[in-house]
């Protein structure tokens, strides 16, 4: 703050020569006068004092039979001063200010808080729907019809803020981490049958009846749990059937495959160490880059970070910059060798493991072969795995209708 005042109002710096320059700063100091960045060079002293303090100081340099000079004059009266000349400099410094003003007044930057469920781009698009976009005039958006509107249209949302601070427009929401709905149960008639070949690990009933045990093999598509619940008179003849959803749980080990092949060439690109930096400018839809020409028509790898310009605050312009730097690169055909393939098949058991887990298999074992076969390579990874084992299949009722249609 001080710098700033200082530079506004002005100041100079001093060379002092004479009798009693100890008399001089206690004089100032005693009258509160303003003296900074004092040096003794060469038998005299210089120091920092704004333009009112040196006028004010001129009887104290008189009493103290010192002699004041000005070496340096500093701050923007002596700027504007010495530019007084120069009218279209004037104009266009004043010009810019004044668009600075101009563009205070639109939005040109909203971010999104606390959204997890709904993303940035799908709560954009709903706000260009209602006209609320990076260029719109703040007197134009209403930030209590978007709370209302954010709040109408996505049920999973149950508290909104929208603010706006500088050129910026923040909409903070909630989201509601309670169902809003009771999934409504489903009670067709069916039986539960095997989705693939495996042994039963284990098995809870809960409606129907198993026509399997643990410890059983079964192949695709057989039955494990029916969904048709004979009816017998007193001599124990089936007379009817009464039709059920078939609900278990039902965990079973079977085996698994995946493959992949690639090839076992592969392409690899070396730096050669030339780089070439430049920049970008993103005004509006217009782009604008600053970059030396590839002469040579070589091959090169760029990466650009674009960042867009803010002042101060929440400030932002309608302005991005970008910082482009770009690698030659050299391209050739290198084949794998035989511990690079090793690693690429383990990565690949670990990918088909880590998918797997995310839908609560348990693995029991697993490995990866690496079969080479010619120009080619492929990876087959078996797995021992424990997994839920069940597929809904509908049942034709006859006679008998389910418990829904009973009641």
């Amino acid at each position: 703050m001080k710098f700033l005042r200082r530079f506004w109002s002005g100041s100079v710096r001093i060379q002092m020569t004479g009798q009693s320059p100890e008399r001089f700063f206690n004089l100032c100091a005693a009258s509160g006068l303003d003296i900074w960045d004092v040096i003794f060079s060469k038998g005299n002293y210089i120091f920092s004092m704004g333009i009112r303090d040196f006028f004010s100081s001129k009887p104290y340099a008189k009493k103290a039979k010192i002699r004041l000079r000005i070496q340096r004059k500093l701050g923007l009266p002596f700027f504007l001063y010495k530019n007084r000349k120069r009218k279209l400099w004037a104009a266009g410094f004043i010009c810019f200010f004044m668009l600075l003003y101009t563009l205070s007044f639109f939005v040109w930057d909203i971010g999104y808080q606390g959204n997890v469920m709904y993303t940035d781009d799908e709560l954009s698009h709903f706000l260009d729907t209602l006209g609320i976009h990076c260029g719109i005039m703040k007197n134009q958006v209403s930030c209590e019809e978007l709370e209302a509107a954010l709040r109408n249209q996505y049920n999973g949302i149950t508290w909104v803020s929208a603010r706006l601070i500088g050129t910026k427009l923040y909409v903070h929401v909630k989201e509601n981490d309670v169902p809003l709905e009771i999934p409504v149960r489903d009670n067709t008639p069916c039986d539960l049958t095997a989705d693939a070949d495996g042994t039963i690990t284990s098995m809870i009933v809960r409606s129907g009846i198993p026509m399997v045990k643990p410890g059983d093999e079964v192949v695709k598509g057989q039955i494990l749990v029916s969904g048709a619940i004979p009816i017998t008179d007193d001599g124990g003849t089936v007379v009817a059937e009464h039709y059920v959803h078939s609900d278990a749980d039902i965990i079973a080990r079977r085996t698994r495959q995946e493959t992949k092949e690639i090839s076992l060439w592969h392409e690899k690109e070396e730096k050669t160490g030339r780089v070439r930096k430049g920049l970008m400018t993103n005004i509006g839809a217009h782009s604008f880059v600053y970059l030396i020409p590839n002469f040579r028509n070589t091959e090169w790898r760029t990466v650009t970070e674009i960042r867009q310009v803010r002042l101060f605050g929440d400030f932002y312009l309608p302005v991005e910059l970008g910082l482009i730097t770009s690698q030659e690169v050299c391209s050739y055909d290198e084949k794998y060798t035989e511990k690079e393939l090793e690693a690429l098949g383990e990565a690949y058991k670990n990918e088909v493991a880590e998918k797997l887990m995310e839908k609560g298999v348990q693995i029991i074992e697993n490995n990866v072969k690496i079969l080479v076969n010619g120009s080619s390579c492929r990876f087959e990874v078996n797995m021992q795995t424990e997994e839920p084992f069940i597929t809904e299949t509908n049942v034709e009722t006859q006679g008998e209708q389910p418990d829904d249609e009973h009641n």
